[in-house]
């Protein structure tokens, strides 16, 4: 063979090196590289960003806690109680409640959102994207093999296809995953920025906070439709208002068609001193009509939605909740409840505590003469059925009342009473406390209609109720009988107790 001194004196053109980056396909690649590179150093910022969000308690704004009235005014500036804004030369800086662009999702995000997935999930967003480079590093390992003057066989060929393949499908899967969770942990993030009212009840005067102070003090249950949704949802829910304070949730009434308050329904007894509405109704209403677009039926009978102490989501559904199983479920108390019965009030209210006496009577007792002259009989309740369709088993009150099967020695307190405005519909509510339970609670409510003047028990609800109860079952009855109800425990628990009283 020639030397290279020789080809080159002879004319011999020197043979050609062919450069990886030469290649339009390698070029691509370098660019995907780039720009998921960009991505993970923007991960990376978030990964050590979500630190900046722990401030000093004393940096909060204080709220008064729902147990005493709202009389203190909120301090200056509290709605930046989490920006952390910088003022150097003059300027503001708002890192966490402006929006930013995600590569990974192709759109935007508030950053305040951006950053509670990143602290949430902090391995998620580079599983994402190794899964993005290794798909695209798989489809061009032929390209990458001949720039390195190599050539892959056809059983290597296959192996990279279809490690691109399921590559490209997990990348698909696991940024389908996190974009679902940007999504509504932006609308949580939104839903701070709103603000909610309150009327102290010893003063009267009105208080305004931004949703995002009542952070670790309150939690938010906010049910909103028009006038008619409301009417129904708002009678119902005065009922459980001492279940609302003992489990530090704000219950918050939001009109969909501008009414307002005095045509809600709220029963003359119990009017005011536990309701909080919108301070803005136009910015709550675009909020939430955002969120049912796409649910014309949520839309024409109402919806709602429940926060935790956090301002993360705990539940949302169309329609009314049941409270009692709302509450037992996902908001249960966040301290000890006691048992002290509420002031006693008009003597109707006696009358229908009187009835509650006898129907607890009978049933501890096992009395099955005394439990039929309870119950309303022409009456079948609605969730007895619904849970008997969804093939639940319904147990007579002659098998409750067996022995060993009632709850012989339970005490009740903590007794309520609402009596509509019609004079004819009332609710009762108290806390059981079964023999030998170790002193757990459950949250029982009735609900009662007047005939011939004497009250009748229409339905009866029991569920766990006492703190970081997280209820797994509930107990539904009507004159038939009692069905039970059983759902999956909720792993995260009430999510804003003390990480040590967590299960």
């Amino acid at each position: 063979p020639r030397s290279k001194d020789a080809r080159v004196s002879a004319g011999v053109p020197r043979p050609k090196k062919t450069s990886i980056m030469h290649r339009p396909c390698s070029k691509v690649v370098l660019t995907v590289t780039i720009l998921l590179g960009l991505s993970l150093e923007g991960t990376a910022f978030q990964l050590g960003a979500p630190s900046l969000l722990a401030r000093p308690r004393s940096c909060r704004s204080p709220i008064p806690s729902i147990h005493a009235p709202l009389r203190r005014t909120a301090r200056a500036g509290r709605a930046g109680a989490i920006a952390l804004r910088s003022q150097e030369d003059g300027s503001k800086f708002d890192l966490v409640s402006g929006k930013d662009f995600d590569l990974l999702s192709l759109r935007s995000f508030r950053r305040e959102a951006k950053l509670r997935y990143a602290n949430l999930n902090q391995s998620e967003p580079l599983r994402i994207q190794l899964f993005g480079l290794l798909a695209f590093f798989a489809v061009f390992a032929p390209d990458i093999s001949k720039g390195l003057e190599t050539e892959l066989s056809g059983a290597e060929r296959i192996g990279s296809a279809a490690v691109a393949l399921t590559s490209f499908l997990l990348f698909l899967r696991e940024r389908s995953r996190r974009t679902a969770q940007l999504v509504r942990m932006d609308r949580e993030c939104a839903i701070s920025d709103l603000s909610v009212a309150f009327v102290d009840p010893a003063t009267g005067s009105r208080k305004t906070f931004a949703v995002r102070e009542l952070r670790d003090k309150l939690r938010l249950l906010v049910v909103y439709g028009d006038k008619e949704a409301l009417r129904t949802a708002i009678p119902e829910a005065a009922a459980f208002r001492r279940r609302f304070q003992q489990s530090d949730v704000a219950f918050c009434a939001v009109a969909s068609d501008g009414s307002k308050r005095a045509e809600w329904g709220e029963p003359n007894a119990v009017r005011g001193g536990w309701m909080w509405e919108a301070a803005d109704a136009g910015a709550w209403k675009e909020y939430m009509d955002s969120i049912l677009a796409d649910k014309q039926d949520a839309r024409a009978q109402g919806a709602w939605l429940a926060l935790n102490k956090q301002g993360r989501s705990r539940a949302s559904g169309a329609g009314t909740p049941r409270y009692d199983e709302l509450l037992g479920a996902r908001l249960p108390p966040t301290s000890e409840v006691a048992l002290t019965d509420a002031a006693e009030g008009t003597p109707e209210d006696a009358s229908v505590r009187a009835a509650q006496a006898a129907f607890y009577a009978a049933l501890t007792l096992g009395s099955a003469a005394e439990m039929r002259a309870v119950w309303d009989g022409a009456c079948e309740n609605a969730d007895v059925s619904e849970f008997v369709a969804l093939g639940g088993r319904l147990d007579p009150w002659e098998k409750q009342l067996q022995e060993g099967s009632r709850p012989a020695g339970m005490e009740i307190g903590s007794r309520d009473v609402t009596i509509l405005d019609s004079g004819k519909e009332a609710w009762s509510t108290c806390l059981e406390v079964p023999s030998g339970g170790g002193g757990q609670t459950l949250l029982a409510s009735q609900q009662w209609i007047k005939r011939h003047g004497e009250w009748k028990l229409q339905a009866h609800r029991t569920i766990p109720f006492y703190m970081n109860s997280g209820a797994g079952a509930v107990l539904r009855c009507d004159s038939r009988g009692c069905v039970l109800g059983l759902r999956d425990l909720d792993r995260q628990g009430p999510l804003d107790l003390p990480r040590s009283d967590r299960p």
